[in-house]
């Protein structure tokens, strides 16, 4: 017999066995198929039957459903509160809290929000261990104030809405503007300094996607909608009927800002806990929904970590890439990024005229509180009685390294008050501008030199704030790159005008908006230098760089870099090979020996994936490697550890003589101007939306909000 029979019978004798066994498993399975159709049929009538499959079905979707809007949630015990920023009172901190700038989550009501249930769930969706949850600010065992009625998270407030007198949910710089960095149980307030919430992240689980879900939820469900209801109006049928109508209006809205502006398809890297691409989205919201131009639509893949804000009014340049100057422009820009209303064309989308153009509910005063206030803020103070005794000898020797490798950029550099040059009916354009609002320009207080005018820096110091190309920095180099490549249609407001920067786009509309703001508010003529942030004229930069700005409390606002690629600070005085290229975001516990956030994986939090442009942990290194972002020397761990120990109380009045004089000691710096105008601002603010009444009582009270949650 040949090999190949062999073989061949082999072959044969193998498929005759496959076939028998697949021949056996198919009539088991037929055996068992009739076996369970007869057991359904012994079950009982048809009826039954449907019931019970209908049961199964319906248990199986509510548990998936369930799942898929159960609330992304970082689990947090915190039993005591430390406020670490000394010049505030306890009622200027809550005016930062609470004062409002006109913003708005497309209108949606105060009343709404604090009465809204989670999805499938009749627990609030406000309450204190959901929003802490998601990342904002909530003082433990937090109680209603006349600031805060509803009881919500730091820079939750409310404003009265101009045109329809409805009260309406305001985001304030606050929600965005204060940190938190939590130890052992203890809260660490940074006032101004970096929230990790993410407001604008539509991911499963998150804020404005449990919003979002809860809402439709309510229109739907009529337990949900009976409850809601009966809080917000009673029993009264017409109040009920005009109720729906108002929350199906708001859910249209809602609708229509996800399939436009607020697509995820304009936003491909996650933002995340603690970062938003301000800038890009306050483009696609003004250029793109304000203006009715979705050819303005822009994709934001550039997300940046919220800045930290004390002594930002030293600066003569502010934002990431220093692009701007002035203030109130910057806060108005920001307002509208942030959704305040504002009517810029009709229905067809042709350009408003009159009256009705530029119609906002952007607060000017609350904005001008706010700032105001800021000046008075000092950067945080290390708590050796919870975070650890400082060792001086080895801060000591920080404080050299950090004059020799870090002090050339991050200064402070300090410099007399500016002459700004600025236009006149003689000369109505500036050098280097796009436009310029001459009558603006000297509406400030004007000094005349060589028959030119110029605005006169209020302050008595600057900062000079330098710019470092991103090529040189080596940082992420996406969000500059964006900024300077990124162009918009901007001749519906300038007609014939060239495709326009996002922060030329800006320019053209603000010289516009912002003194028709100061008209509709009643702002004196003689206001307008403090209201425009100490007389200084409203300019636009536009340099492919970063910005160095200087370090007092830096300690305290995790992670790092403008992207928050690097989690901590011993990492970003770390080679590149050393830096972590995966790490989590959400979680606030306190790393103090290497200064920023614990990094593991937790519920709740982001995952930050540094191999995504935008993400990039890049620059800024100190390297004995010829290499691009290399900024200085390599470092020994015993100097990295030193400049740490520095860094944790630099600037820091307490440790000035411990240091033997430290350069950067925040006492010795020029003080604020006077802030007279500042308090009337936020008096006049808080008395329109009548935030210095009493609170009143609300259906949820804290009692009943921790009932719900045990």
């Amino acid at each position: 017999m040949s090999i190949s029979s062999v073989v061949k019978d082999i072959f044969t004798a193998v498929i005759r066995k496959i076939r028998a066994a697949l021949t056996g498993i198919y009539h088991w399975l037929a055996h068992l198929v009739k076996a369970l159709i007869n057991l359904w049929h012994r079950l009982g009538p048809r009826w039954l039957r449907v019931l019970i499959v209908s049961v199964v079905v319906i248990g199986l979707g509510y548990q998936q459903l369930s799942r898929f809007l159960s609330p992304n949630l970082t689990q947090e015990n915190i039993y005591s509160l430390h406020y670490l920023n000394d010049g505030w009172s306890q009622e200027e901190r809550e005016r930062f809290y609470y004062t409002p700038q006109g913003t708005e989550l497309f209108g949606l009501e105060y009343q709404w929000f604090i009465n809204l249930e989670l999805p499938l769930s009749h627990n609030r969706l406000a309450s204190e261990e959901n929003m802490r949850g998601w990342g904002f600010v909530v003082d433990p065992g937090q109680r209603p104030s006349s600031g805060n009625p509803g009881n919500l998270p730091v820079g939750m407030g409310r404003h009265i809405d101009p045109a329809s007198g409805k009260e309406i949910l305001d985001i304030g710089c606050a929600a965005c503007h204060t940190g938190e960095l939590h130890y052992q149980g203890a809260a660490l307030r940074i006032d101004g300094g970096q929230a990790v919430q993410s407001i604008p992240n539509a991911k499963q689980g998150e804020f404005i996607t449990t919003l979002g879900a809860s809402i439709i939820e309510t229109l739907f469900n009529p337990n949900k909608w009976d409850r809601f209801a009966t809080r917000l109006v009673g029993k009264d049928e017409a109040k009920r009927e005009q109720l729906k109508q108002d929350l199906w209006q708001y859910a249209g809205k809602l609708k229509h800002f996800i399939t436009t502006a607020g697509s995820p398809k304009f936003y491909p890297v996650e933002e995340g806990r603690g970062r938003t691409d301000a800038v890009g989205r306050i483009a696609n919201i003004v250029f793109g929904y304000d203006l009715n131009a979705p050819e303005n639509f822009r994709k934001a893949d550039a997300p940046a970590s919220y800045p930290f804000l004390w002594d930002i009014w030293r600066f003569d340049w502010v934002q990431y890439t220093g692009f701007t100057n002035q203030a109130m422009a910057r806060n108005v820009g920001e307002s509208l990024g942030v959704l305040a209303p504002l009517k810029l064309v009709d229905e067809d989308g042709n350009l408003l005229t009159g009256e009705e153009f530029g119609q906002s509910a952007v607060d000017i005063d609350g904005l001008h509180c706010a700032e105001g206030l800021l000046r008075k803020l000092e950067p945080p103070k290390w708590p050796e009685e919870i975070l650890g005794t400082i060792d001086t000898s080895k801060a000591t020797h920080g404080k050299q390294l950090f004059a020799e490798n870090c002090q050339r950029c991050h200064g402070p550099h300090i410099t007399d008050p500016y002459f700004w040059p600025v236009a006149d009916q003689q000369d109505p354009n500036i050098k280097g501008q796009i436009g310029v609002n001459w009558k603006w320009d000297m509406d400030g207080e004007i000094t005349r030199v060589e028959d030119k005018p110029f605005r006169k820096d209020e302050r008595s110091k600057i900062w000079a704030v330098p710019w470092i190309d991103s090529e040189s920095i080596g940082t992420d180099p996406k969000l500059v790159d964006n900024f300077i490549d990124n162009r918009y249609d901007a001749s519906k407001l300038v007609p014939g005008s060239e495709p326009v920067s996002a922060g030329q786009g800006l320019q053209l509309l603000l010289n516009e908006l912002v003194p028709l703001m100061y008209e509709r508010w009643g702002i004196p003529t003689e206001d307008i230098a403090d209201f425009d942030g100490l007389n200084v004229p409203f300019r636009i930069e536009n340099i492919r760089a970063y910005k160095a700005r200087p370090l007092h409390g830096v300690w305290a606002t995790p992670p790092f870099l403008h992207n928050g690629s690097v989690p901590t600070i011993y990492d970003l005085l770390s080679p590149l090979r050393e830096r972590p290229t995966n790490f989590y975001v959400g979680n606030r516990e306190y790393n103090p020996s290497r200064l920023g956030y614990v990094t593991d994986k937790r519920s709740g939090s982001f995952h930050h994936d540094t191999a995504i442009d935008g993400n990039r942990n890049t620059g800024h290194l100190f390297t004995d490697l010829d290499m691009p972002g290399r900024i200085g020397r390599l470092l020994s761990e015993e100097e990295k550890f030193a400049l740490l120990e520095y860094l944790k109380v630099m600037g820091n009045p307490d440790f000035d003589q411990a240091l033997g004089g430290d350069p950067q000691n925040w006492a010795k710096y020029s003080q604020a101007p006077e802030l007279a105008l500042m308090q009337t601002s936020c008096e006049k603010s808080h008395t329109r939306h009548q935030i210095t009444k009493p609170a009143q009582p609300h259906t949820f009270s804290v009692a009943s909000t921790t009932q719900e949650n045990n």
